[in-house]
């Protein structure tokens, strides 16, 4: 077996490193292993946190002194997306870890920057009311952006917070549609999709309510700041804007705790594996690799048809129009398949039928 310089993709993270592959194997250094996802070797059983696997029972695991990858994500249920090419991999965590994280309805972490670079925590905040929103330059809603801000002036000395995030893989898309805003709130710029993979956000603009202790206080919603738009979405923005005002005002939400978390939908597989897909493909095409980019993101399409995010996101890199006729025909798709949102999503999950 002879070892291959790797690129390995996790978490908006870049590690370099020497992979064998061996028939369907991908053998990794302990080392690596641990450097990339926080796996170690030890004692004869390979641990993360309080989560072990003894050896003895998971053999498979471990091949020549070296980890298997590939079986490992299949045991850990740990989206894997490979292009043995151009020697690149991307893998996300546990499925089951990171559903269980968002229906506790605790507000994963992430640090993102803004548009002079300077980084942000959503933990930076706790304590205030946070609107948290997603949004992006191929979306209409680029133009609620005054809106948000407006807002933000407004309840500001409220103990609240507005944070907008853009969801653009290149800076120089979002830029222009914050210049004109001139956002005094945390403005950041998402260009690896972080808060859309933590969240299972599928769409923009994607609105939740994060309450003082860091907890979900209102579920994922596509929510406008205006009706500039209403005619083509048909979605009335003054439900949750009166709704919004009257939480910052009393802490009185519009949704019980229970119904929260009820409402959260928690991702599948196979469309956190759409996201390593997603990954990848960004990756290869910043490298150059636009063809190959390309086919990934068709994989990533097909495993999350309605994850707008990506299927529209990624148009203008695949060379496809994300407001002309590609877009439409995307539009027409969804219609016919009913329209799945947050809410049907949860609905269907809730029940154990599928998207």
């Amino acid at each position: 077996m002879t070892g291959h310089d790797w690129v390995l993709l996790h978490d908006s993270r870049e590690l370099h490193a020497s992979l064998e592959k061996h028939a369907d194997a991908l053998l990794i250094k302990p080392d690596d292993l641990k450097s990339l996802l926080g796996w170690q070797v030890k004692d004869n059983t390979l641990c993360r946190d309080d989560r072990c696997l003894p050896l003895s029972f998971h053999p498979q695991l471990m091949l020549g002194g070296k980890v298997d990858l590939v079986a490992l994500a299949a045991l850990q249920q740990m989206p894997l997306a490979l292009d043995v090419e151009q020697c690149v991999l991307s893998v996300g965590d546990s499925v089951e870890q990171h559903c269980g994280l968002l229906q506790s309805a605790i507000a994963p972490d992430f640090e993102l920057p803004d548009a002079a670079g300077k980084m942000h925590r959503l933990s930076d905040y706790r304590g205030k009311k946070i609107l948290l929103l997603t949004w992006a330059s191929w979306c209409g809603c680029r133009d609620d952006l005054s809106v948000w801000q407006a807002l933000y002036e407004q309840f500001k000395d409220r103990n609240f917070v507005v944070m907008t995030i853009a969801q653009d893989s290149r800076n120089s898309d979002a830029l222009p549609f914050i210049d004109v805003a001139k956002p005094q709130h945390p403005s950041l710029i998402d260009n690896e999709h972080v808060v859309s993979r933590r969240y299972g956000f599928i769409n923009v603009p994607t609105v939740i309510w994060i309450d003082e202790e860091g907890r979900i206080a209102r579920p994922p919603r596509v929510e406008h700041g205006s009706n500039q738009y209403a005619f083509v979405h048909k979605l009335d923005c003054e439900p949750h804007m009166n709704a919004l005002k009257h939480w910052i005002l009393t802490g009185e939400t519009d949704f019980s705790a229970q119904q929260t978390v009820e409402q959260i939908v928690p991702p599948t597989f196979e469309e956190q594996l759409a996201r390593a897909e997603h990954a990848l493909a960004w990756h290869l095409y910043q490298h150059g690799q636009a063809d190959a980019a390309k086919a990934h993101w068709e994989k990533a399409i097909a495993l999350s048809p309605n994850d707008w995010t990506i299927r529209r996101g990624s148009m203008w890199l695949r060379g496809e129009d994300p407001f002309g006729n590609d877009f439409f025909q995307v539009w027409d798709e969804w219609e016919k398949s009913g329209k799945p949102d947050y809410i049907s999503l949860a609905a269907e999950r809730k029940t154990g039928k599928t998207s």
